[in-house]
């Protein structure tokens, strides 16, 4: 995740001055500021000192190790944005030993394709300067969207988590396809297209998808006989079941990352 926001960062409109990268692995390092032409990085206490911005980019079980490097180096006006899973606010400021600007987020996958949805919240610390930051930087990987922190392990379970069951999917369809008498290949490409079809017309009409799915569906008809089916498979008790499963794993994920066995 933390490459993808290079990426958006380095390839967006609104570039930064300055991208400094902090990389334990040597050879990702070296790719990384290669392929964005990023400015070689002296030591984290040179490198905190001078962004106005922390990008965390590590798993829930890292947070505590590089909070516990990096709170000595930060500046008091500096934002600490965050795509650990799970780790709220108040465990990071206690972990850093103060209250501090920070952007808690909630990213997805699609940010490698700079189509993430991505959530954030912020701290009591943030102001408008960090606010206007934090969505800049969440921006440049998809659609930021603001939310209240209590919404962030229900986020993680929607939209964090929900590229594998949209791409559980769209495998489903293509098989439904293939099992119909489809080529595989062309099976797979009409139900991606399917999908992407269908979300983009959510979005740029407006319109909620029940009135979109009443509006393709004719009484008696194909996709009525096919609905039918899904909700007798339970699909729609699936998708939400899924997003609370998730979801309660994350707040799990966080308690586990304040308090390490």
């Amino acid at each position: 995740m933390g490459g993808a926001v290079i990426c958006g960062l380095a390839n967006g409109e609104d570039k930064p001055g300055k991208i400094l990268l902090v990389e334990p692995d040597e050879k990702r390092r070296s790719a990384l500021e290669e392929k964005y032409s990023l400015e070689a990085a002296g030591g984290i206490d040179d490198v905190i000192k001078s962004c106005d911005a922390i990008v965390i980019a590590v798993k829930p079980d890292k947070i505590t190790a590089v909070l516990s490097e990096v709170k000595n180096f930060m500046r008091a006006d500096a934002l600490l944005f965050s795509v650990a899973a799970g780790v709220t606010i108040r465990t990071m400021e206690t972990l850093i030993g103060r209250e501090v600007p920070i952007a808690r987020t909630m990213p997805n996958i699609a940010a490698l394709a700079g189509e993430a949805a991505i959530a954030v919240c912020f701290s009591r610390k943030a102001d408008d300067v960090h606010r206007a930051l934090g969505l800049r930087i969440a921006g440049s990987i998809g659609r930021a969207v603001e939310v209240e922190e209590k919404c962030i392990d229900g986020v993680t379970g929607l939209s964090g988590s929900g590229p594998a069951y949209v791409f559980l999917m769209i495998e489903a369809l293509a098989d439904g396809g293939v099992l119909m008498g489809i080529p595989r290949e062309e099976a797979l490409e009409l139900a991606v297209q399917t999908v992407r079809g269908a979300a983009v017309l959510v979005q740029e009409t407006g319109l909620h998808p029940a009135v979109l799915r009443e509006m393709v569906t004719s009484p008696g008809g194909t996709t009525a006989e096919g609905l039918a089916r899904l909700e007798a498979g339970g699909f729609r008790h699936a998708c939400i079941d899924a997003v609370r499963a998730a979801a309660q794993k994350a707040g799990e994920l966080g308690r586990t990352a304040q308090h390490p066995r």
